[in-house]
């Protein structure tokens, strides 16, 4: 396996102990139910001289009333959801939120229908959510993963070390989440038992997958804050059938230390 050096840039099936009870706060899913409120909203005053095409005024505003009527189910379901469903909710709502919010808001330049298409792709997993959460399925898939982490030969096996995990944009825009989200997501999608080996679930999509010392949130969420790099390993979406994926680590030089 081959991993990834990131200078982090600008631009289920968990068990007890990696899902920690979340609080009120964590719960909380209004700052994406009022971020879609207020897109939908900008998006109905936008006159047709917006937009370069006039067959992309109701395209982009059923794409921001899908975010909004996806944010105020996921709020209504919010105590029922597992912490990382319900952090992959808001994740989701948060990356299609932005995108809406940058289109609503006017400029001297018309809508272009490739913005609208940006959109679309954005809000994609938000209606997939939406579907599942109103027909009683899971809101997202899992792979089963399994991850070890060797010491060169002769060299003493390395300490218990946990599996951090979150989804890519969050490395990739680690401002636009802040510090605190960062810490709450990754003590959601951390792996319940320590290395080595250490199997547990990721969840579908643009993961990464990176080791370090165990129950460090608070340094590590600092760490991915502040953009330093990290030694992962990047996870795309798998056929629901993918065997379980095996991932290795190098100790000392792939662990990461806050």
């Amino acid at each position: 396996m081959r991993l990834l050096l990131c200078a982090v840039v600008a631009l289920s099936a968990a068990g007890a102990w990696a899902q920690a009870p979340s609080t009120l706060a964590s719960r909380s899913v209004k700052p994406q139910v009022e971020a879609a409120q207020q897109a939908r909203q900008r998006t109905a005053e936008l006159p047709a001289s917006a937009y370069e095409r006039p067959a992309d005024i109701n395209r982009h505003r059923a794409l921001v009333s899908d975010i909004d009527t996806t944010a105020q189910l996921v709020e209504r379901r919010a105590s029922t959801l597992s912490a990382r469903d319900l952090a992959l909710s808001k994740y989701y709502l948060a990356q299609a939120n932005d995108k809406a919010q940058v289109l609503s808001t006017r400029s001297l330049q018309p809508i272009s229908a490739d913005s609208v298409a940006e959109l679309r792709t954005a809000v994609a997993p938000v209606r997939t959510l939406r579907a599942k959460l109103t027909s009683g399925q899971p809101p997202f898939g899992y792979r089963k993963v399994i991850v070890t982490v060797k010491a060169p030969a002769g060299q003493p096996e390395p300490p218990r070390l946990r599996v951090y995990v979150l989804p890519s944009g969050v490395l990739d825009r680690p401002e636009y989440f802040g510090v605190d989200t960062i810490r709450e997501w990754l003590q959601a999608f951390a792996f319940e038992e320590p290395t080595s080996p250490s199997r547990g679930t990721v969840p579908q999509g643009e993961m990464r997958v990176w080791v370090g010392p165990d129950r460090m949130y608070e340094a590590m969420a600092k760490r991915v804050f502040e953009r330093q790099p990290i030694a992962f390993a990047l996870l795309h979406i798998a056929p629901d059938n993918a065997p379980e994926l095996t991932l290795r680590f190098n100790a000392p030089g792939d662990i990461v230390k806050p």
